[in-house]
C-alpha cells in the first residue's frame, strides 16, 4: 500500500510534547483536586511543580500551532463552521456504526468536522483553563474574578469540569487513532511521519 508523508519532524515533536504534558496535567490535577483519593506523585509539592511545568509546555505548543496555522493559511481549513455542524452527526454515525459495517468514510477534506471542532474549541478552553488555574493559584490577585464566578469553590468547579472536557476528548482521540488503514497506522504515523494512503 502506498505511503504518504503526513507529519513533519517538528509537528511530531510538538504533538508528543503536548500529549505527554496533557496526560501529566490531568494526573497531577487529580492529585491536587483530591489528594486523599488520588496519590500518584510523591507529594503535593511535586504534583504542583509538574502541573506548572506541563502547563507551560502545553501553552507553548498551542502558541506554536496557532502561529503555524496562521502562517501557512491552514486556519481557513481548521475553523468549525455551520456546514461542519450540519455534517457532524454523519461523522459520529460513521465512527460509531459505519466503520464497523464497512461503509466508506465521506471525504471531508484535510480535516473532518470533529477535528475542526476540537481545533476551534481547544484554544478557547485552554484560555479559560489557564485563567481559572491562575485564579486558584493567586486568589488574592484574582479576587474580583473569583467573586464574579461566585467564589473559589465555583472557580475550582469550572477548572475541574474543563479538565474533564480535555480528558474525554483525549480518550476519543485515542479511539480515532485506531481507525486508519490498519489499527496501528495512525499511531505509527505520528512516530515516523508516514501514513498508508487509503
Amino acid at each position: 500500500m502506498e505511503k504518504v508523508y503526513k507529519h513533519t519532524v517538528i509537528t511530531r515533536i510538538m504533538h508528543w510534547a503536548h500529549a505527554i504534558s496533557m496526560v501529566i496535567l490531568a494526573l497531577t490535577g487529580l492529585q491536587i483536586y483530591a489528594p486523599d483519593s488520588f496519590r500518584l506523585f510523591a507529594s503535593m509539592d511535586w504534583a504542583r511543580y509538574l502541573h506548572f511545568v506541563c502547563m507551560y509546555v502545553v501553552v507553548w505548543t498551542m502558541v506554536y500551532k496557532i502561529y503555524y496555522v496562521l502562517v501557512t493559511g491552514e486556519i481557513k481549513e481548521l475553523l468549525f463552521t455551520f456546514k461542519d455542524l450540519v455534517e457532524f452527526p454523519g461523522l459520529v454515525a460513521h465512527y460509531l456504526y459505519g466503520i464497523f459495517v464497512g461503509k466508506k468514510k465521506k471525504d471531508w477534506g484535510k480535516f473532518n468536522p470533529g477535528q475542526k471542532l476540537i481545533y476551534t474549541a481547544w484554544p478557547v478552553l485552554m484560555l479559560l483553563q489557564a485563567i481559572t488555574g491562575f485564579a486558584l493559584y493567586w486568589p488574592g490577585f484574582f479576587a474580583g474574578f473569583n467573586d464574579l464566578l461566585g467564589g473559589l469553590g465555583y472557580v475550582r468547579l469550572w477548572h475541574f469540569c474543563i479538565s474533564w472536557m480535555f480528558i474525554l476528548t483525549m480518550m476519543v482521540h485515542l479511539y480515532l487513532g485506531s481507525t486508519g488503514a490498519t489499527i496501528l497506522d495512525y499511531y505509527k504515523s505520528i512516530l515516523t511521519g508516514w501514513e498508508k494512503a487509503h
